[in-house]
């Protein structure tokens, strides 16, 4: 029942296959991108509040292959959509269509400078819409690809805000940077530690036994759309309360721990739910950090479980679905703690497992969400994430 990610390699050989098929591509012409998706098992709803937060690359995600323009047109094809687009670089986006994350990078980019290229390109991703991060993946993929064939060279810090600036800006996503720096700053068996406020990033590295424990996603089979949900509702009403609590904090992170406590039962209920979930978070990073440097990772699941229950009933997020799922997982035996991956209004849980009980735990996971909803069960799957490099080029011929 448990599977292992599609491999970068297989996508890679598709969408090169397709680009060169449909555009007659000279091969040495062929450029890629490998913009993997990012696990955040601590940290939930807090990155929008310049809190800190742990990210980690794992072994799936957007891959784009491309060959440069000399006109500023763009051409592209989605492998998962079965459908092609063609811009202008310049042009408005159109907020329905699914190359809209590649129009909004054009215009965050052109912003910055001139673009006098386009380019001709061909997009895979997995498990779109699952809560791993699959909308800043693509987004950051595009922005890489369209920096390279116009020549620009942009720092990692620059295209954490250039992909910020294509969500927020560009498509009314109102997010932090928890997922752009995620993926930016990845690294193979590392968590990244972001304090987001300071904008500083720090890898944390594996411990020596972390072969004893694996991370399983669990995709639901109900998709999620942030910008169809109350995530951006959520976003205001923490900074409602940072307001309540302090005339001129903008964001939670502007309001001491102190101040807080002191003034949290004068506050509206749901500002003060919503307070609580952030400061009890930004703990739960913290004491989380310092529990899998040494490898334990009975209070590591203990604090991702924590995490989810303060989402659930804090933060008031969550599909029932998803909220169901997340309970059939951390009731599993060899499960040491789960939570949703991204907003918890559909996608996937994420869950830190003994490795020598994920099959079974699979298994398991699998059978009681099926008798629990059918309906969904087909769409389902566990699959066994890996830790991988961060946001890279390659070339032509380096995947082979």
């Amino acid at each position: 029942m448990l599977q292992d990610f599609k491999l970068f390699a297989d996508q890679l050989a598709q969408t090169t296959a397709t680009l060169q098929a449909t555009w007659q591509v000279d091969p040495a012409a062929v450029r890629h991108v490998i913009a993997p998706y990012r696990i955040c098992p601590l940290g939930a709803h807090i990155d929008h509040q310049g809190g800190h937060v742990l990210g980690r690359t794992i072994n799936t995600g957007t891959v784009l292959s491309y060959a440069p323009q000399d006109e500023p047109q763009v051409a592209l094809l989605s492998t998962e959509f079965d459908r092609s687009a063609r811009f202008t670089i310049g042009e408005a986006v159109e907020k329905a269509h699914w190359a809209r994350y590649a129009q909004a990078a054009a215009l965050a980019l052109q912003q910055q400078q001139p673009l006098s290229k386009g380019l001709v390109g061909v997009a895979s991703g997995t498990l779109i819409g699952a809560g791993l991060s699959s909308s800043a993946s693509v987004g950051l993929a595009y922005l890489s690809a369209l920096a390279e064939v116009n020549d620009i060279t942009l720092t990692a810090d620059e295209l954490v805000e250039l992909d910020r600036q294509l969500e927020n800006d560009h498509l009314g996503l109102q997010n932090g940077i928890l997922d752009q720096s995620s993926i930016v700053y990845g690294h193979e068996q590392s968590f990244t530690y972001i304090h987001i406020l300071e904008r500083q990033i720090a890898a944390v590295p594996d411990p020596d036994d972390a072969a004893k424990v694996c991370w399983l996603v669990v995709y639901s089979g109900l998709p999620r759309v942030l910008t169809n949900t109350d995530y951006n509702h959520r976003v205001e009403e923490c900074r409602q309360a940072a307001q309540t609590l302090q005339a001129d904090a903008v964001i939670l992170s502007d309001v001491s721990p102190a101040l807080f406590r002191k003034g949290q039962r004068g506050m509206p209920e749901s500002l003060s739910r919503r307070a609580s979930h952030y400061f009890d978070e930004v703990k739960r990073v913290t004491q989380g950090t310092l529990a899998w440097e040494v490898g334990d990772f009975e209070s590591f699941g203990a604090l991702m479980n924590a995490s989810c229950a303060s989402s659930i009933h804090q933060y008031e997020c969550g599909h029932e679905i998803i909220v169901s799922l997340q309970q059939i997982v951390s009731r599993t035996d060899g499960v040491y703690g789960s939570r949703f991956s991204g907003g918890g209004y559909g996608g996937c849980v994420i869950a830190l497992a003994d490795a020598t009980q994920a099959d079974t735990a699979a298994t398991t996971i699998a059978a009681n969400y099926r008798q629990q909803f059918p309906e969904l069960a087909d769409q389902a799957v566990v699959y066994l994430a890996r830790s991988a490099d961060g946001l890279r080029q390659i070339d032509a011929y380096e995947w082979r």
